[in-house]
């Protein structure tokens, strides 16, 4: 018993001395200078008081902020100079900086989905939709599917076609480039209606038209009719890919 309580003791001290030692440095100090060069710093870049990912983070870098690189360590990081000497880990500076795209430059890459969604939009719509025009009115640069009776707008949102706008009355479309409005014009108890439409993202993540004014007047002038150039057939729609490519290339 005695010298199993010797043991115990001889254990606590142990511990004790070991909690009192300080820790083992896991971080290279081994330093390289090179010539000073300047990098980007990427979204969230962490920066650290020493070349260890263990270490805590001093401070996280916004995207695109210019860092001065004066040395590089045996283990993979650069030391900076943000007023003192810190280290940020390699892959979160690039020597360019890379704007992030837009959805025009995302539905390039990804043509054949694009085509095939507005494909398939366009197959639902033929029972009823001999016509249909395709024009970007968000101002994303993404043409909208009109459809013939001015009742629907679609867009492409997440490999899919989705609505924008629906009315149980049809209205003849306007647009006008220089001040990018949509206009919509109909008949209402024997009056002439004009209306202009804004998107609201406020709701969908995609958006959606709703009007905002009837006030058109300031933007009739420079509005042409949206023009439903396009027959919904099945000739067209083998041919959407070639479409759509020059439309997004322009």
């Amino acid at each position: 018993m005695k010298k199993i309580r010797k043991i115990m003791i001889l254990a606590i001290l142990l511990g004790a001395v070991l909690a009192l030692k300080p820790p083992a440095t896991a971080y290279a100090f081994n330093v390289t200078p090179i010539e000073v060069m300047e990098l980007y710093s990427t979204s969230a870049t962490p920066v650290y008081a020493a070349p260890d990912l263990f270490t805590p983070v001093v401070t996280y870098l916004d995207r695109f902020t210019n860092v001065r690189v004066n040395g590089i360590t045996d283990n993979g990081f650069f030391q900076v100079d943000l007023n003192g000497a810190y280290y940020i880990p390699g892959p979160y500076l690039v020597t360019q900086i890379e704007p992030a795209k837009t959805e025009k430059q995302k539905a390039l890459d990804n043509l054949q989905d694009f085509a095939d969604a507005y494909r398939m939009q366009l197959e639902f719509m033929e029972s009823y939709s001999e016509k249909f025009a395709l024009i970007d009115v968000t101002g994303d640069g993404i043409p909208e599917i009109f459809d013939g009776a001015g009742r629907e707008i679609y867009t492409y949102y997440d490999k899919r076609p989705v609505m924008l706008y629906y009315s149980d009355n049809p209205v003849t479309f306007y647009y006008s480039k220089k001040d990018n409005k949509l206009l919509g014009k109909y008949t209402w108890n024997k009056k002439e209606i004009w209306e202009v439409y804004n998107r609201d993202v406020s709701l969908l993540p995609w958006g959606q038209f709703k009007c905002i004014s009837t006030v058109a007047s300031p933007y009739t002038k420079n509005a042409t009719a949206i023009s439903r150039e396009y027959t919904n057939n099945a000739e067209t729609r083998a041919d959407i890919y070639n479409i759509l490519k020059k439309i997004l290339s322009l």
